[in-house]
């Protein structure tokens, strides 16, 4: 098992290869967790990782039985939905709108049932994302 810091939390991500379920692990640092901001950098990262991952599990959709992104993802979704809005500190609101965009897209195509309980974990984090937009007027460019 490699580890690798992702930025997330702090933390590091542990990547292990055990089937199809190579989800990806966050292990929090001690000091990251007492923390409650959670600064742009890092909240901008894991944006970018949920919109890419969100594009990559609707592809594998169209493939039976692919579903790595959709474990990553999901992982992922894991970290980003315990956040609450008010911990962002300045998340970069382009991501913010790319990454609620792409996680609707996959929502409204998941098969049922949804692979690696997808569809609570979207909802959870389309909520968080939906907070922060309802937070301020998010001028993103098209």
């Amino acid at each position: 098992m490699e580890l690798e810091k992702d930025g997330l939390n702090g933390g590091a991500t542990a990547q292990g290869t055990e089937g199809a379920e190579a989800a990806r692990q966050v292990i929090p640092s001690p000091d990251a967790v007492t923390a409650t901001s959670i600064p742009a950098e890092l909240s901008t990262a894991a944006l970018r990782r949920c919109t890419a991952l969100a594009a990559r599990a609707r592809a594998d959709l169209l493939t039976p039985g692919r579903q790595e992104a959709a474990a990553q993802l999901a992982a992922l979704l894991e970290e980003m939905g315990s956040w609450e809005a008010s911990h962002l500190v300045d998340p970069d609101p382009t991501m913010v709108v790319l990454a609620a965009a792409a996680l609707q897209d996959l929502a409204d195509r998941l098969p049922v049932p949804a692979p690696a309980g997808l569809e609570v974990r979207i909802e959870l984090v389309l909520a968080v994302l939906h907070a922060v937009m309802d937070r301020g007027r998010v001028a993103a460019t098209a």
